[in-house]
Formats: C-alpha cells, structure tokens, sequence
C-alpha cells in the first residue's frame, strides 16, 4: 500500500472520521441521559420521531454505540499497524449509511438532519477511503473488496433489525399527575355556556386520583356509551405517531367493540394556540384541524368517527373545510366554529397534556386506568393490542 500520512487524503479522512465519531457520540450521550429519548411519539423536537423508534436499536442495543465503535476503528486505521481494517470498516460504514437513509426515506417518512449528516460523513469517507487505500489491485480491487463489505453491512444490519427482537418503543407508567386541578375539578369538561353548564352530567369516568374527570357523553367519543372500559387519548391530526397509533385503536376498538370506549381529546402542536410548543417544532394547522373536528362532533356525533379517520389519513385544513361544509348545514360552519366549548376544551387538553409530561411531553397519550398512562407508539399493532387487552384485563 502506498504511504499517505500528512497528505491531503489522509486529513480529510481524518477530519471525516472525528466528525462522524462526534456526531454518534453525541447522539449516544443523549440516548442515555434523555428519559424520553427511546418513546416513538410527537413533541420535542428534530430528531426525536427517529431517535425513539425501533430503527434507534439493533439487537436491544443504541444504533449509534455501533456507529461510535465503527468511527474509533476507522481513526485507529490510520495508524500503520491498524491500517488492513481501513476498507472493511469503510465498507461496513457505507452500507449503514445506504440501509438508515432508506429507512429514513422509504419507511419512516421523516429525517433527522443530525444522523443524515452521519451518513453523508460515511458516504464521503467511501470516497476518500478508497483514494486512501488502494490495493494492489488497483481501485476497482479496492471498489470490490469495499462493495462486498457494504453488501455485508447492510444485510445483516437489515435483517437484524427487520426480523430481531422489536425495542419497546412507549412507556406505561404507574401514576399520572402529581399536580394539576385540585380533585373534584374537571379539567376536561368545561361547559359551553350557563345553559349547558345546567344540564345534568351524563356517565363520567375518572382519571389521576379523581384530579380529572371526564363526561362521556359530552366528548369526542368512539365506541359504545356504555362501554365497561374507557381510555382518554390526547393526540395531534399531525402526529405522524398519533396517526399510526389510530391505526392500532382501530383494530383495538373492532375487537372489543362492546368493551371499550376511547374519547378522543385533541392536543394541537401548532403555537397558534398552544404556547407551550416551540416555533421550530410547530404542526402548522393543528389548530384549525382540532377545531374543525371538535366542531363536527359538536353538531353531528354521528358523522365524527368518519371525520376523525378522514383527519388522520388527511390532515389537510383545506379538506378538513370541504367535508365539515357537508356534515354541518350550510352558513352553520363559521357559527359552529364559535362555539366557546371548542376553544375551552382546546386549553383545557393542553393544559392536561402538560401535566402528564413530566416526563416527556411526547403524543400520544393515553389514559388507560386511573392511575395508569401509556406514552407514545408501541412498536406493532399486535403488541399494543397484547398490552391494552392485559391492561383493562380483557385477555
């Protein structure tokens, strides 16, 4: 092999691999000391949606502790004795790079700019890798050996993660709220006026030590009114988690149609009206997607469940207006839309959701028994029905 040290190769190599060495040990640092860092779910920021998903873990253990091992080979590499573990690991780095990206594209939908920077810094390093290292064989020996190992990396990294044990990707914890409303005070059924506020409550469900109870009657509601079993979700129309979650209480609910009932409690992520959600992390039109929605079950109850899927699988506000105009009679919108009870209920979900966050403040969140709440995206639909059916004691 050609000797390379102090040219110009060698130190892009270098500064290439300190990079990438940095990157995974930063976002290693974080999986470790961020409590909510392994939940699959909306809320916090960039990265998180990836980060927590089961595409984080191979084999029970951090994506990026192998990326941290694998960026250490590659500077050790760069000494003499070393040196013959250079193409192997530019290869194996190459292929995580391909498999991540595609994952990233093709199956999750979403992109961290911190780990497509990892990969754009292996793919460059298969560039100056191969410069670096040329065999006797010339470049394209060198191009083989690397595609071979490549080809090795992605597959096994592919198939370990696709086929292997599934990370727990939500978290059940034992108490709710410590904090909040004093007990006996709804913070999820405010009336809509001095009339309403008159009628006499319907069936109501409690929730956090009797600190949250809920009509349901009144709320957003699937299922049976007289259910044996209710949760409470609070989600967002824009949630790419909650929108796959509601894939899973779908099945849920179809299974135990006369068992339980999920009342369905909008959370927007939009800072138009949560001022708890930062600018960057904002779901431009949530807002307007949980008013719409909260304003179709208000007037026809009936017409909501088909609403609340078509908001899911098409959170667009524009589409969201076209079908309320069919649902509520024309010239009723704009008036349905004033409705006081929608914002109240609105400020009134916020203000449970933050409560609930003390640990994180990821959606969904739901509320299963009263002192009991699942935050996040379990990994699989048969997994959150296994969990669900042992939770209400339904097996």
């Amino acid at each position: 092999m050609r000797r390379t040290s102090g040219t110009p190769s060698h130190l892009t190599f270098l500064v290439l691999a300190l990079l990438g060495l940095a990157i995974n040990l930063l976002l290693l640092a974080r999986h470790f000391s961020d409590a909510s860092a392994g939940i699959a779910g909306c809320g916090g920021g960039g990265c998180d949606e990836l980060l927590g998903s089961r595409w984080s873990m191979i084999l029970g253990l951090p994506v990026t502790g192998f990326g941290l091992l694998a960026y250490a080979g590659l500077l050790l590499s760069l000494t003499k004795h070393l040196r013959f573990v250079r193409l192997p690991l530019v290869g194996v780095v190459a292929g995580a790079a391909v498999w991540f990206i595609f994952l990233q594209a093709g199956v999750i939908g979403k992109f961290c700019p911190w780990c497509m920077t990892a990969h754009g810094v292996g793919l460059a390093l298969l560039g100056v890798g191969l410069i670096q290292t040329r065999s006797s064989d010339g470049f394209s020996g060198s191009a083989k050996r690397v595609a071979g190992w490549a080809a090795v990396a992605l597959v096994s990294i592919g198939m370990a993660q696709w086929f292997g044990p599934v990370p727990a990707t939500h978290r059940i914890d034992d108490a709710l709220a410590t904090t909040g409303p004093p007990a006996g005070v709804s913070a999820a059924v405010p009336p809509a006026s001095a009339v309403e506020s008159a009628v006499p409550p319907g069936r109501q469900v409690t929730f956090d030590g009797g600190r949250r109870f809920f009509d349901v009657s009144l709320l957003p509601r699937r299922g049976s009114l007289d259910a044996a079993q209710v949760m409470v979700e609070y989600f967002d129309y824009q949630c790419a988690a909650c929108q796959t979650m509601a894939g899973f209480l779908e099945a849920f609910l179809s299974k135990h149609p006369s068992e339980v009932a999920l009342l369905l409690l909008p959370v927007p992520l939009d800072g138009a009206c949560n001022p708890h959600v930062a600018t960057e992390n904002q779901h431009a039109g949530s807002c307007e997607l949980s008013r719409l929605a909260l304003a179709v079950w208000r007037q026809d109850p009936e017409a909501f469940p088909a609403f609340h899927r078509m908001l899911m699988a098409e959170p667009s506000v524009a589409a969201a207006r076209r079908l309320a105009a069919e649902i509520i009679p024309a010239g009723q919108l704009e008036a349905a839309l004033a409705d006081p009870w929608i914002d109240r209920l609105i400020r009134s979900n916020i203000a449970d959701w933050k409560v609930f966050s003390a640990t994180t403040e990821k959606l969904p969140k739901l509320l299963i028994r009263p002192k009991r709440i699942l935050h996040g995206l379990p990994a699989g639909e048969a997994d959150f029905i296994r969990v669900m059916e042992k939770e209400l004691g339904l097996q």
